[in-house]
């Protein structure tokens, strides 16, 4: 008897990969005006996608440098009346891992509308195996402004980048931002995004949607161990509006030394920016009774910690209980017990948005 197989993409179309119908289509380099790329603290400077400058005044270690070639975080934005919107990306490696989507990782989503108002359409879908794809976000029948925001891939390189508009379109810078400060987040992979299953899911882009600022993301999965280099490096990202600091799940034995060592180097430069300091949250092994005892004794630490700075005058420091972001049904919200799912980084940003209102109030 002939095995069946499935095929599931002649079953149901929409499973299968969009064929590009984009002819009369005129490409763009979104490096260029009016375009504007947000989210990248050095990238008006080397016109890179990169989340740290390639020749850093302060050495970062390996790991690092690698990871800083995700643009997690970043976003493009733009204005057009184009009755569609297009894109082709080039890669530098196949996706890795095998328990995040590939539109996460290496993928990109549109969103549509004005701050405090946009409306998710739609992510690239492409071949996995490929370095290169062509996508169209939509195609409609009006042709009429609108406020378009691209999120860039969460742990994929983007070697290069261009965007396809109809020809007869017109192209205007994006709206404002509220102005120009800028709510950096450092920390580890969570904070980079892993595993979103797409990066418009990442926590900063959704609060991006919800605080009318640019979100420089510098999450560093595994990597995010509050090293004194990468909090001189944060320090020099000019007009900061707060600094939010989330490494201790990464920092282990060298917690102890490098939070109070971050915090100072951070003041050094900031005397008065908010510093805003989140404890790490529940993972699933908690459930059976394991590492609720380390969770507690570093947050007794990181309050105490606070307290102390607090004590020595420190008016604008500030700590949130992790252990609060994803709900008392925490169990659900990861995808491997550690890395947050869409439903995770949705609770997270649920949690931030109106501690960070009242902060920057």
């Amino acid at each position: 008897m002939r095995a069946k197989v499935l095929d599931i993409k002649k079953l149901d179309k929409k499973m299968g990969l969009q064929g590009a119908v984009l002819a009369g289509i005129k490409w763009l380099d979104p490096k260029k005006a009016p375009f504007v790329v947000s989210g990248l603290a050095w990238f008006k400077k080397e016109k890179l996608y990169r989340r740290l400058p390639v020749k850093p005044e302060w050495k970062v270690r390996e790991g690092v440098d690698l990871l800083a070639d995700c643009p997690a975080g970043a976003q493009l934005r733009f204005r057009t009346d184009s009755k569609r919107v297009a894109i082709r990306v080039l890669l530098t490696e196949a996706q890795r891992h095998e328990h995040m989507t590939a539109t996460g990782q290496a993928g990109f989503d549109c969103y549509i509308g004005r701050p405090g108002k946009t409306l998710y359409i739609s992510t690239t879908r492409f071949d996995q195996t490929k370095l290169a794809y062509e996508y169209r976000f939509f195609e409609t029948d009006k042709k009429e402004m609108k406020s378009i925001t691209l999120n860039f891939p969460l742990y994929q390189e983007v070697k290069d980048l261009i965007i396809g508009l109809d020809k007869s379109s017109k192209v205007l810078p994006p709206l404002p931002y509220k102005n120009k400060k800028k709510i950096i987040v450092y920390g580890t992979s969570t904070t980079q995004g892993g595993c979103a299953s797409r990066p418009g899911m990442l926590f900063t882009n959704i609060l991006s949607r919800r605080i009318n600022l640019e979100f420089i993301n510098l999450g560093f999965s595994g990597n995010g161990l509050g090293e004194p280099e990468l909090a001189r490096l944060i320090s020099e990202i000019e007009r900061p509006a707060c600094f939010v600091l989330d490494f201790e799940a990464n920092s282990g034995c060298m917690y102890a030394k490098n939070l109070p060592q971050f915090i100072r180097i951070l003041r050094s430069y900031h005397a008065k920016i908010p510093i805003l300091i989140i404890s790490r949250m529940k993972f699933s092994p908690e459930t059976l009774g394991q590492e609720t005892g380390v969770r507690l004794l570093r947050f007794k630490f990181t309050k105490d910690t606070v307290a102390g700075f607090k004590a020595r005058g420190e008016k604008n420091l500030y700590l949130l209980d992790g252990s609060k972001l994803l709900g008392k049904d925490y169990d659900e919200c990861t995808v491997d017990g550690v890395h947050p799912t869409d439903l995770g980084f949705w609770r997270i940003a649920a949690v931030l948005t109106p501690v960070l209102k009242k902060i920057l109030k």
